[in-house]
């Protein structure tokens, strides 16, 4: 049986990388990174998960080697075996078919979810732990995605208060000075992370 994780080792990630499996490219940009930069490996367009799963292999070792925190999508097994720091929920179904999966894998992994709105706030704020508000400015990986009027992102944070909230899309190191007087705690993104 897996012991659970102390998350008070050390501090999360400000910064996390949102890494497309789908996008060879990515592999450059996770081999140039150091563990102050966690990972969110996701893949929006495989059909076959097992398979997703498995070619993470390789890059989950190369995170553990340099001590970088990884996040998986949604996957108990794989949660286990590779013994992630957490997992990203992006579907609202994964949520409502496995609320009781949710609860055990909730004592050994943070729960990771994207939101948009206030109603997919209020459906995970009880289940996940560190939350990304999307998409927060314009985009190039997002680009016919209108960034979140500031009145919705403030109401967001405050919705959202007592979790971790990091700001999604769009986000650098100077739009998160932009953002950073709210209760943020940092920012993922794609293309900020590219040299």
């Amino acid at each position: 049986m897996l012991s659970k994780f102390n998350y008070n080792k050390k501090s999360i990630p400000k910064k996390w990388f949102f890494y497309n499996l789908a996008i060879n490219s990515n592999r450059t940009i996770l081999f140039s990174l150091d563990n102050k930069v966690g990972v969110i490996f996701f893949n929006k367009y495989n059909k076959n998960e097992h398979s997703l799963f498995e070619r993470m292999g390789p890059l989950v070792s190369f995170c553990k080697k340099k001590g970088i925190d990884f996040v998986i999508p949604f996957s108990s097994y794989w949660a286990r075996k590779y013994r992630a720091f957490g997992v990203l929920i992006e579907k609202d179904e994964i949520m409502a078919k496995n609320k009781r999966i949710l609860k055990v894998l909730k004592k050994r992994f943070k729960i990771i979810c994207k939101v948009h709105n206030q109603v997919e706030a209020i459906k995970k704020k009880d289940i996940a732990d560190i939350f990304f508000i999307s998409p927060v400015f314009p985009s190039s990986s997002h680009p016919n995605q209108a960034p979140l009027k500031n009145y919705i992102f403030l109401y967001l944070c405050h919705l959202l208060k007592s979790k971790n909230i990091y700001a999604l899309g769009g986000m650098n190191d100077k739009n998160f000075k932009i953002k950073n007087s709210l209760s943020i705690s940092g920012f993922g993104g794609i293309s900020t992370f590219r040299k």
